[in-house]
């Protein structure tokens, strides 16, 4: 009986990890680690008590919450191999490595054990194109553009006559730095799909679009921190406001990019053959002999507008320590520009403003999103015309018909 079963990532997005038990076969897509701290991870356990031995892992993208403890998983099961794209394999050595680190901060337990799992988990992937196939006796994979991010990649599996496409995290339309994603041209017997944006509505931008914030906030004086997630979003803001300054929409101020945005920058535009600094916008300095604190207050006096992570504003990280710094003065501006977990400070200081009376800047979100909206949802299901559709990574709610809740066992 060929089947799925979500180990996380199912009824939440966080932790995505999802075991398919097809043609005799055991296939993990992704393990990935929640915001959570009390059970960051999918349940290793149950995984094992499921799948003694596994034939395959294949990492989506390198998002935390898809890759961000596949090394742990590799660990259990260190015969396996892993799959995944060329620029995948590239990012999740950064992004992974920085997870670690962020992990233990203010931890007595040593990260050194985790980071040799990361070691060696890396001397197990293997690099695929895209296009290109992954043979597991009868099973047959192909790897699609997912759009979304760098190197993401959504899943086409044949096996015994049936296919089924896992859209992973997906984004039907261009953005500046990665093409929308590229659709299998044949019907498919099973769609297991991202639902983030589907049950839910895009919340409203404020009237005035993102430049226009900045350069409103800027005319008056005030300073801008844009917190972003490193990978991405960090790259499609650099972009937005680096084509407004060229069209004089945004004025010629100076613009640091700090924490891990910084790295990924540099793997973007190795890949991709774009260039995200200039005159203008900067990796943001560091200085010897300062506190992070300080140094922050540093390039505060030189900048204008800071982007860093991380973009939910969680503690512990740089723009955290920017944000407590630009909330002092009421001229000042936070802008988000994605999505926020409860857990998160951001969502805390959005939501609840008066708890936070510190904070006397202005604090506004423009939402930008590499994940498809319902409409496009629509449209891979129409088509692709699937027999069964399998929703997955998002909140259903009552909406529980074709969802996935985590730990289901789903037919296929």
């Amino acid at each position: 009986m060929d089947m799925m079963i979500p180990l996380g990532g199912g009824n939440e997005i966080g932790a995505s990890a999802y075991l398919y038990m097809i043609g005799g076969k055991k296939i993990l897509v992704d393990f990935g680690i929640r915001f959570n701290p009390k059970e960051s991870h999918p349940d290793l356990e149950f995984l094992n008590a499921l799948a003694p031995e596994l034939d395959a892992i294949i990492i989506t993208h390198a998002h935390i919450d898809h890759c961000g403890a596949f090394h742990i998983v590799s660990g259990k099961y260190p015969d396996t191999p892993i799959y995944t794209t060329f620029e995948t394999a590239e990012l999740l050595s950064v992004m992974v490595e920085d997870a670690i680190k962020v992990k233990y901060i203010g931890r007595d337990e040593e990260s050194t054990t985790e980071y040799k799992l990361l070691d060696e988990a890396f001397l197990r992937i293997e690099r695929k194109k895209f296009f290109s196939r992954i043979n597991i006796d009868n099973i047959e994979i192909t790897l699609y553009p997912a759009g979304h991010i760098l190197g993401a990649a959504s899943i086409l599996i044949k096996w015994n006559g049936k296919t089924l496409f896992h859209t992973g995290d997906i984004s039907l339309k261009d953005q500046i730095t990665v093409k929308g994603a590229v659709l299998p041209e044949e019907k498919v017997d099973v769609l297991v799909m991202e639902s983030t944006y589907y049950y839910t509505k895009i919340e409203k931008s404020p009237k005035e679009t993102l430049p226009e914030s900045i350069n409103r906030i800027i005319k008056r004086g005030g300073k801008i921190l844009i917190p972003v997630f490193a990978l991405g979003r960090a790259q499609e803001i650099i972009s937005i406001i680096k084509e407004e300054m060229k069209k004089g929409n945004i004025p010629p101020v100076n613009v640091y990019v700090d924490g891990l945005a910084r790295e990924i920058c540099n793997i973007y535009e190795h890949n991709i053959e774009k260039e995200f600094f200039n005159f203008y916008i900067q990796p943001a300095p560091r200085y010897e002999g300062l506190s992070f604190e300080e140094s922050c207050e540093e390039n505060l006096r030189e900048a204008d507008i800071i982007i860093s992570t991380s973009g939910m504003l969680m503690e512990n990280t740089p723009s955290y320590a920017y944000a407590k710094i630009i909330g002092k003065k009421a001229k000042n501006g936070i802008i988000f520009s994605g999505y926020l977990t409860e857990e998160s400070f951001g969502f805390k200081l959005i939501n609840n403003r008066n708890q936070f009376k510190q904070f006397k800047c202005e604090i506004l979100k423009h939402h930008l999103s590499a994940h498809s909206k319902r409409g496009d949802l629509d449209k891979i299901k129409e088509q692709l015309n699937a027999e069964k559709t399998v929703l997955i990574h998002g909140y259903p709610g009552k909406h529980r018909k074709e969802h996935a809740a985590n730990r289901e066992v789903i037919y296929l």
